[in-house]
């Protein structure tokens, strides 16, 4: 007798019509150089001359020290990666593929080679590592368990907390 089980994800999505986010403008003068009113961790009288959504060097007249240099290129600016403790002048700080900007966007720890986003793109909720099961019963937080996708990752039920998910199984002998 053989078995096969399969565990394919579907990512089902819903849309919050409250949630949606917009970019500040710069409205900053010259008599108000160190404030930032648009949330680009720089003063707003940086300029940014390779018009990438930030502020390229401290050229203004303030004496503030510019927050955005990134220089891997992974998405992370210096000081938030001191803050990680990864490498700012690496990427991929664990070497396991991922850049450390993937992974903090993808909730997943940079600094740990085992803990990355899945192949398929499916998404870790942040609650992941606080979620505990409550019971079977409906309305209960089930047991964790993991399975292999359809692109060979081993995935974690309790990965998906804050989504709905489907399984889709079959046993073939």
């Amino acid at each position: 007798m053989r078995t096969l089980t399969l565990l394919t994800l579907i990512q089902l999505a819903a849309c919050d019509p409250d949630s949606s986010s917009s970019a500040g403008t710069d409205t900053g003068s010259a008599e108000e150089a160190d404030t930032d009113t648009d949330a680009d961790a720089d003063t707003d009288a940086d300029t940014d001359a390779d018009t990438d959504a930030d502020a390229d060097a401290d050229t203004d007249s303030d004496t503030d020290v510019d927050t955005d240099a990134d220089s891997d290129g992974d998405g992370l600016t210096d000081a938030e990666e001191a803050a990680l403790g990864t490498d700012p002048k690496d990427a991929d700080s664990d070497g396991d593929g991922w850049d450390d900007g993937e992974e903090v966007e993808g909730n997943t720890d940079p600094t740990d080679a085992a803990d990355h986003p899945y192949t398929g793109g499916w998404p870790f909720d942040s609650c992941r590592d606080s979620l505990s099961s409550s019971g079977t019963k409906v309305g209960d937080v089930a047991p964790d368990f993991a399975l292999t996708d359809q692109f060979g990752d081993q995935v974690r039920l309790h990965d998906f907390c804050g989504q709905a998910v489907f399984l889709v199984t079959g046993a073939f002998w």
